[in-house]
């Protein structure tokens, strides 16, 4: 059994500053670069606001948190934010555990989401 690459990146637009990334699979050392590779690209078309639908992302190791926090930072940075979407329970537990809960914004829905980054960037 090799490295089989287990994880599908997923984008699209919203509006000029917003874009979805949506990871299904598992983002583990193999596969986190192809994710951060997806959403590099988009803060460099523009995109500063990003929204990361994790409902079929089956698992997260620490390089995939890292490689989140990183973006965080990079985004905010910019003007911009980083929201989380529908972590199924077993990487909901994960954020608890290592506190970042208390880091990204977690929304239930893609819609709720783009609708709060949409508000946070009419305030700004």
């Amino acid at each position: 059994m090799g490295n089989t690459v287990n994880l599908q990146v997923h984008t699209r637009c919203v509006d000029t500053q917003t874009a979805v990334v949506e990871f299904e699979g598992e983002m583990d050392v193999y596969t986190t670069p192809q994710a951060k590779e997806a959403m590099l690209d988009l803060l460099d078309k523009g995109y500063h606001h990003l929204v990361v639908n994790l409902q079929r992302a089956e698992y997260l190791d620490s390089t995939a948190l890292g490689m989140l926090v990183g973006t965080l930072k990079r985004v905010r940075e910019q003007g911009g934010d980083l929201r989380l979407v529908a972590p199924p329970p077993r990487i909901r537990r994960l954020l608890e555990i290592t506190r970042l809960v208390n880091v990204f914004p977690i929304d239930a829905s893609e819609q709720e989401a783009t609708e709060k980054l949409t508000q946070e960037g009419m305030e700004s």
